[in-house]
């Protein structure tokens, strides 16, 4: 809740930076950008650099180019060698850009930055590269899960052959625990996939629980569509994951509609689909999914992306999907055509593509699904920035600080002290934009 005491939680730090300039003056600027967010700690040279890390951990480094003694590639090569699980980022000016390529081979550097730096960029690029780490080590966490799951299910399947030796008796029983050891690994993995579900309903701005709906809807329409239940469930899963490329994705591109980004942004947002396939890539369980949702963008017409394939080029999970999708991102705000539509409109616009957009013979399997599907997909939320609050609103989800921390719960109805918290909230976090999810007032 925003209380008189909140402002000790959204002061709260999201990582620990080294700044790393001999110039005093580049320092003081840098550090000025980073200190409420971040635990920001200074160094004038490379020297003085190593000295810090060795007395202390850091989530990322950002180093200037030019420095007496060690200069920037130097040191985050050491860095890669000695710390290789903090995130390196090299500041260098136009006449360096050689030296700079170079050091991204040598020292694995994340990103580097020209100067003069944009500063709001900046703090974007450091928010996104600290999230986007944090979103891989869920996934190392459930790549491991999995493979200490599969384990002891060999281990069981070990002892069910000894039992089944031993006495006929004993496979009954041996089978059971087979069944109830699987069992406890299916509703584990779904555990997991739904928590990483619903990091990304909060990140993307999405309603709690909407996606599991949209899930429901496309399994739906592969089981009419004569799929086997195999790839049921592989385009199940693609359908709750579909969206994990867009976590690093900035607020500024989210919030837009395809039309109305600029061709840098239409650029980034194109590559999410393949984010998305190398982040689950990994996980055995979800290469199929991966697949799916690799080529789930892709248009009929071969006017999609991100290989531009076409007709049955494109897999029939994968077409499915684009249907589902269309469907419901027809119904929301920033949608690809700049226009909310109806559900029954949304239907008539598929039929009216099919053929162009998207496969005819499965738009008329959907159109006949969702005849009888019971319950809306699209979820009754809109999101906006904080500055835009005003009374009587009332949260369609939790109002998470940068640091992480709830402020406001869902279903809060706002009065006129939280807008004002709010009003204040923004002011301290100027800069970085903080956004409401908000129930839409029905017309």
């Amino acid at each position: 809740m925003l209380t008189e005491s909140s402002h000790d939680q959204v002061t709260e730090k999201q990582g620990r930076l080294l700044l790393v300039d001999d110039e005093p003056g580049v320092l003081q600027a840098l550090k000025r950008l980073f200190y409420r967010q971040f635990d920001v700690v200074v160094a004038n040279s490379g020297d003085e650099a190593i000295e810090q890390l060795n007395n202390g951990s850091f989530d990322m480094i950002i180093s200037d180019m030019r420095m007496p003694g060690m200069n920037g590639a130097q040191l985050l090569k050491t860095c890669f060698e000695t710390w290789p699980q903090m995130i390196r980022v090299l500041l260098t000016g136009y006449s360096d850009l050689d030296s700079a390529i170079k050091a991204v081979n040598e020292g694995n550097i994340y990103r580097y930055i020209s100067k003069p730096w944009d500063n709001d960029q900046l703090r974007t690029m450091v928010v996104e590269a600290l999230e986007s780490r944090d979103l891989k080590a869920a996934n190392v966490r459930l790549s491991a899960h999995i493979v200490d799951q599969n384990e002891e299910l060999a281990r069981l399947n070990r002892e069910l052959q000894v039992k089944f030796q031993g006495a006929t008796n004993a496979v009954g029983e041996a089978e059971a625990k087979l069944q109830e050891a699987y069992q406890t690994l299916r509703q584990e993995f779904d555990a997991m996939v739904h928590i990483l579900v619903g990091i990304m309903e909060a990140r993307n701005g999405e309603e709690r629980g909407s996606t599991d709906k949209i899930a429901i809807l496309t399994k739906t329409f592969a089981i009419a569509a004569k799929l086997d239940d195999a790839r049921v469930d592989d385009i199940y899963y693609a359908t709750l994951l579909r969206n994990i490329g867009k976590v690093g994705l900035a607020d500024a591109i989210l919030t837009k509609a395809i039309s109305q980004m600029s061709n840098a942004e239409k650029a980034e947002y194109g590559r999410f689909t393949i984010n998305g396939q190398t982040s689950l890539m990994l996980l055995e369980p979800l290469q199929n999914a991966a697949n799916i949702i690799r080529s789930h963008m892709e248009l009929y017409n071969g006017k999609g992306f991100p290989d531009r394939l076409a007709g049955d080029a494109i897999p029939k999970e994968a077409r499915i999907l684009r249907i589902v999708g269309d469907f419901v991102e027809l119904q929301r705000e920033h949608n690809f055509l700049g226009e909310t539509l109806t559900e029954e409109d949304a239907k008539t616009y598929l039929v009216r593509m099919a053929g162009q957009r998207y496969d005819r013979e499965l738009v008329d399997v959907f159109v006949e699904v969702l005849d009888s599907f019971d319950g809306g997909v699209v979820p009754n939320m809109e999101r906006i920035p904080i500055t835009e609050a005003k009374v009587g609103m009332i949260l369609a989800g939790n109002l998470v600080s940068p640091g992480g921390a709830v402020l406001l719960p869902t279903d809060t109805e706002l009065n006129e002290r939280h807008v004002a918290k709010l009003a204040t909230l923004s002011r301290q976090f100027e800069g970085h934009q903080i956004m409401l999810h908000i129930r839409r007032i029905q017309k």
